[in-house]
């Protein structure tokens, strides 16, 4: 008997489960790879679009950046505060003792407020406005914006500045003195009215670019009253008094340790008074820690109200670092051709304890045209600038 079962299964060959598994899963993987190429293929287009949209954004962003960058302003609030603690005595009277912040400190106290405005192309408009803190104090009757408070315009062609920036000729003889316009350099008894002013009101001034470390300087300032007289632009109100038509013209030039300054001012007759001139010359170099300092003005007087008067004078000084100290010595002299003599003698020593803040001991002997203008001042103060 033939079993047909058995000789069936013989002639059927039956592949192993586990190889038509590996053949399933192969056309599965195979498919998927398939469809995954095919959706890439559709999404491509819009990945590159994704791209181009962000491209587009960030093209935009950069150029505004870049346009914004042309309008960027900068405020600053800065300044100097100065209080000192001294003594001053004449030869008339008794030894008195007070608290200032004028005649016995080393600097002058200012709170500038400042803005720039980069306009592109290397130009920039300022503004700043100059508070004299000594108001607040009521340590002097000064007005609220008595210090520097101009509009300018800087940039490859220079600088120009309206309103009352400093004039030339106190520029030209903080170079010739470390005491500045403080305790010790002379600068209220022998200079200011004499041969230059500290600036002035409604005036412009012109700064040009350095060349090889040299530079010219043109002040003009209007005659206030000669204006409200004339056409009625200034109110009476705001006339300022004996204001005369002034011109200053200032060369300065520093190279390396050496830096001088010039300055030349002139004043238009104004009523019953002459014209007059006069001039200011600055130098100081730097010897390693010690900074050598001269000066000399001649010329008319330029507070004379009457006849003019000529006016010669001459100052030295010597500043020496040692660390954190800084010793100032220095002499100023004056002789007017009434024969009026006049000599300060000053010291200074700083205390530095930052770059910001010092605390100073000064003395200021002042020899008259007469022995009953004669003043000796010693303070003891601090400053602090910020």
């Amino acid at each position: 008997m033939v079993d047909c079962c058995r000789d069936a299964t013989k002639t059927v060959n039956f592949l192993p489960l586990s190889h038509v598994k590996a053949k399933v899963s192969g056309s599965i993987r195979a498919t998927s790879r398939k469809r995954r190429l095919a959706l890439e293929k559709t999404k491509a287009p819009v990945q590159t679009l994704e791209n181009l949209e962000m491209k587009k954004t960030l093209v935009a962003l950069a150029a505004l950046a870049a346009t914004s960058a042309f309008a960027q302003s900068t405020v600053t609030l800065s300044g100097n505060l100065d209080f000192a603690y001294g003594t001053a005595k004449t030869s008339t009277s008794a030894s008195e003792a007070t608290i200032s912040t004028r005649d016995l400190t080393s600097s002058t106290s200012v709170i500038k407020i400042s803005a720039v405005e980069d306009l592109g192309g290397g130009t920039k408009a300022t503004v700043q406005y100059g508070i004299d803190p000594r108001k607040l104090a009521r340590d002097q009757a000064v007005g609220f914006t008595s210090d520097e408070t101009f509009i300018g315009l800087s940039g490859n062609m220079g600088n120009v500045r309206l309103g009352s920036a400093n004039s030339l000729g106190l520029g030209a003889f903080g170079t010739s003195s470390p005491f500045g316009t403080g305790i010790g350099g002379g600068y209220a008894h022998n200079v200011v009215g004499y041969t230059s002013n500290i600036r002035y009101a409604r005036s412009a001034r012109y700064d040009s670019p350095a060349f090889a470390g040299l530079s010219v300087s043109v002040l003009k300032a209007e005659g206030a009253d000669t204006v409200v007289a004339s056409t009625s632009v200034v109110t009476a109100s705001d006339i300022i008094v004996k204001a005369k038509d002034t011109v200053e013209f200032g060369v300065n030039y520093a190279n390396g340790p050496l830096t001088v300054a010039y300055a030349n001012v002139k004043h238009a007759n104004y009523m019953a008074e002459k014209a007059r001139s006069a001039n200011t010359l600055g130098a100081n170099y730097v010897l390693g820690t010690t900074t050598l300092y001269a000066g000399m003005t001649s010329g008319d007087l330029l507070s004379d109200t009457t006849a003019v008067a000529t006016t010669k004078g001459n100052n030295v000084a010597v500043k020496h670092t040692m660390g954190k100290i800084d010793v100032m010595v220095g002499i100023n002299n004056r002789k007017n051709s009434n024969a009026e003599k006049q000599k300060v003698t000053g010291l200074r020593a700083d205390y530095n304890f930052s770059k910001t803040t010092a605390t100073y001991v000064g003395y200021e002997d002042f020899k008259g045209a007469t022995a009953a203008a004669d003043q000796k001042i010693v303070s003891i103060g601090i400053r602090k600038s910020f």
